[in-house]
């Protein structure tokens, strides 16, 4: 999440990661870049995850350490295994005094597992591939006919690696940083994350590619699992889907600059078990194309990857 991602390492466990995915960016998400089928949870044995002895309480959304463990089970898993959350996503390209346009498909995946540090905090370490599609056909896309340049684009897949994130430990009395919110059978988790920095790819260098001096955009998830997944002290992972939304500038290689217009990422994802469970066609090009990202990263490492970082890593390449 894409986009999660992020999607700078975070600290507070709300800040984005990197451009596209919380997970995305991206946020990284964080992102914060997703989920489990909800079917799943009736099974009688737990689909995702099994009882330790570091995982006994039931759900507390009040406490910092409580909030931290929901969001860990959430998002991924407390033991450490590699968790798999995809993403569907339809992009529109907002032009001022124009309706929004559906421009293209945006599939994808992030692979990421956490990691408990000695000091006590977290690691979420991970990476993430997703690729443009037609939106007709659903075809993934090696050119794009550009209708506002009528040029025709070479596409930049996304492939971020890494995309990773700290949580510190939590202190006592700390308040809580995820707003958790329980109604009924039901657990949200929304994160709003708000982003500017500096723009890897400045207008002096990449005049076509640049959207400004200052990279602006915001990312947006909202996470669902039940009460009673999150209740059952033997799910160290619990069924999780997500929603996210995702404002930005125009992509690098659509080569649009500051023309006046914006990105809108419309999407929504679940996690998974494992690889092999994911979306056909995106699976399949993966092992074609970035076969690395058939698993999460070894160690936690930065900085993280943008779109933006790997664009101009690509472009400087001889």
């Amino acid at each position: 999440m894409v986009l999660l991602p992020p999607h700078a390492a975070v600290s507070s466990g709300l800040t984005a990661s990197r451009g596209p995915f919380f997970s995305r960016a991206s946020l990284a998400c964080a992102a914060l870049l997703l989920m489990l089928a909800s079917a799943l949870s009736g099974c009688a044995t737990p689909p995702m995850g099994s009882a330790t002895a570091g995982n006994t309480a039931a759900l507390d959304t009040r406490s910092a350490a409580g909030q931290l463990d929901t969001f860990i089970r959430m998002r991924a898993d407390s033991t450490g295994k590699t968790v798999f959350a995809n993403w569907w996503v339809t992009v529109f390209a907002v032009v001022p005094g124009e309706r929004p346009r559906e421009i293209m498909k945006l599939d994808g995946f992030n692979a990421g597992r956490f990691h408990k540090t000695a000091e006590g905090g977290w690691e979420f370490i991970s990476r993430e591939v997703a690729y443009y599609k037609d939106p007709r056909s659903g075809e993934i896309l090696k050119e794009w006919q550009n209708p506002f340049t009528n040029e025709r684009n070479t596409v930049l897949q996304v492939a971020n690696d890494p995309v990773n994130q700290r949580y510190a430990a939590p202190k006592q009395g700390e308040a809580g940083r995820f707003p958790l919110m329980v109604s009924g059978d039901d657990v949200f988790l929304r994160l709003d994350i708000p982003l500017a920095y500096p723009n890897p790819l400045l207008p002096a260098e990449f005049p076509a590619e640049s959207s400004g001096p200052t990279y602006l955009a915001s990312e947006h998830f909202t996470f669902f699992a039940k009460t009673a997944d999150l209740n059952d002290p033997r799910r160290t992972s619990v069924p999780t889907t997500y929603a996210w939304a995702r404002t930005g500038p125009w992509l690098p290689w659509m080569k649009m600059g500051q023309r006046p217009g914006y990105l809108i990422y419309s999407g929504h994802g679940r996690k998974y078990a494992s690889f092999d469970e994911l979306p056909a066609d995106v699976k399949a090009y993966t092992l074609a194309n970035f076969p690395l990202y058939a698993s999460a990263p070894a160690a936690f490492v930065t900085p993280n990857e943008t779109s933006w970082t790997y664009y101009k890593k690509q472009a400087k390449k001889p």
